[in-house]
């Protein structure tokens, strides 16, 4: 069904969202557009970020992403930095015998902004969330980085990813001066 971009259709009064008005047909992309269409019904501003909603296909294992991947960013000729963590190494993973799978977090070059990541592995569905928090906020890999993450859990794998991608990242002018200062640090 058309819709304008307050969710009515052609005849006034009457709305539509969700697999209704097609895209991704997931539930809770249509909770938010319902959400939001009833903000502007009551007046109020709203808006829905189609660049946040996330996916999952509950495979074993699961596969979860949010925003672009590596295809799309292709087609849209945006260059992009892919970080990958592989969940094999993970003590959590390893200790449930799930040890498959790999985070992987697309960045602007050289920055921490997150355009997208996508997620190959057991609970994938849950580790998503960090990611759409992030994006959703405006947060980017280093802010991950600095937040603690309880341990054993599949949730640091989050950290992990953005543990590769600073070190990717880190300003290799000063690693020699780093590597004397540890050197002398230690005796």
């Amino acid at each position: 069904i058309p819709v304008d971009e307050d969710y009515q259709t052609n005849v006034e009064g009457i709305y539509a969202v969700g697999d209704a008005i097609g895209g991704a047909m997931l539930a809770h992309k249509a909770e938010e557009e319902g959400s939001a269409c009833s903000e502007i019904i009551a007046g109020q501003s709203a808006h829905v970020d189609y660049g946040t909603i996330p996916g999952i296909v509950y495979t074993h294992p699961e596969v979860a992403r949010v925003g672009l991947n590596e295809l799309e960013a292709e087609e849209k000729g945006i260059k992009v930095e892919v970080t990958r963590y592989g969940i094999d190494d993970l003590d959590r993973a390893i200790a449930d015998s799930e040890a498959m799978g790999y985070v992987k977090v697309l960045t602007v070059p050289g920055k921490d902004k997150i355009l997208g990541a996508t997620i190959v592995g057991y609970h994938a569905s849950e580790l998503i969330n960090e990611f759409i928090l992030a994006m959703t906020h405006g947060l980017g890999l280093k802010k991950i980085m600095a937040s603690i993450h309880i341990y054993p859990t599949l949730s640091e794998s989050g950290k992990f990813a953005a543990g590769q991608w600073r070190k990717k990242n880190a300003p290799q002018w000063i690693m020699p001066y780093l590597e004397k200062f540890h050197r002398w640090s230690r005796g």
